[in-house]
């Protein structure tokens, strides 16, 4: 290590570090979609109650917009957002789910993800996925390439970020990325590295979280009969490299409607029914929540997805109404998994 490259370790380092990636105990997330419209002032306070609330992390999607339709609608940028909530957080785990791998260049991210991990004195999640909204693509630029070569450019992120964050100088030449003689400094505070959570659940993707993931985070709205399928995927691609299925996280993003009584829940519905013209609604009928009940039932679909080896969950209410969802789960649902 180059003599002054690591800078001093924040106070709160040594209670941190025993926090990463805890294999046994199921934690919850809260995600957030700031193409949805949300002010800094909503996210912080979202973050700021998920914390005091017992939340063990925060999520934040990568896009530049919702819709080509999305005209004023604000959407903050991912990675400054986190920097944000890095400072006026304390505990609460955060990272992007997921930053897109073609939106940054590998070593600029990880150069990011180094300086954010120290911001938020280890807290980060480097959530990393392909890629997948064309539309922000072609408005921004950027090629998008057919998936498996976005899967591979995904690979090779994740090798550059691994040898930026642990190397004196890192170097690699992959058939996408390269990096010569890169320098990251300062090295994260997380050792050996920032935990690496793979989003998504397609056999190329799982065959990448196999080989170089702490964690995977399975596609939204599905029932726990994919995630059997796709968690025997992933069993067996760890299977032919040799490395233990156990070492890695499984993680399922679920989308909640919940009120405490089926007749609030049908009202709640009803009301979701006549606002279908807004941009949000329309975009809540192409992937509608995979969870519309009352907490006891919620708990009861929930307790089927740790029963198959899910030990942490994010999960993303309803628009406007994140506070007072975030509240009901924590009172009505926690305690029933």
């Amino acid at each position: 290590m180059v003599e002054g490259s690591k800078s001093k370790l924040p106070r709160n380092y040594n209670t941190l570090k025993d926090k990463v990636l805890p294999m046994t105990e199921l934690d919850f997330g809260i995600q957030i979609e700031p193409q949805f419209g949300f002010t800094y002032e909503r996210i912080r306070e979202i973050a700021l109650e998920a914390e005091r609330m017992g939340f063990e992390s925060i999520w934040l999607s990568d896009h530049f917009f919702l819709t080509k339709e999305s005209i004023g609608t604000d959407c903050l940028e991912c990675w400054t957002t986190l920097a944000a909530l890095a400072r006026d957080t304390t505990t609460l785990r955060l990272g992007p789910m997921v930053s897109a791998q073609s939106y940054r260049n590998p070593g600029l991210l990880a150069n990011i993800a180094a300086s954010l991990d120290h911001i938020s004195g280890g807290r980060l999640y480097f959530g990393i996925g392909a890629g997948w909204k064309v539309v922000e693509y072609e408005a921004y630029g950027y090629p998008f390439p057919k998936p498996a070569t976005r899967i591979r450019q995904l690979e090779e992120t994740i090798e550059i970020a691994k040898r930026m964050w642990t190397q004196e100088k890192a170097t690699f030449k992959g058939r996408h990325y390269s990096v010569e003689e890169a320098l990251c400094y300062p090295h994260p505070v997380q050792e050996p590295h920032i935990p690496v959570w793979v989003g998504g659940s397609g056999t190329l993707t799982l065959k990448v979280a196999a080989k170089h993931a702490d964690a995977v985070n399975f596609a939204w709205s599905q029932p726990p009969s994919f995630f059997e399928e796709r968690l025997g995927v992933l069993r067996r691609h760890c299977s032919k490299i040799g490395r233990d299925y156990d070492e890695i996280r499984k993680s399922a993003g679920l989308m909640i409607t919940m009120e405490e009584t089926e007749e609030k829940l049908e009202s709640e519905l009803e009301d979701q029914r006549r606002k279908k013209d807004t941009l949000y609604r329309r975009y809540l009928s192409r992937q509608p929540p995979n969870v519309v009940d009352t907490p006891e039932a919620v708990a009861k679909r929930m307790g089927e997805y740790v029963a198959l080896g899910i030990d942490h969950f994010i999960l993303r209410f309803n628009f406007g109404e994140e506070i007072q969802k975030m509240e009901l789960f924590m009172d009505k649902v926690r305690k029933r998994i």
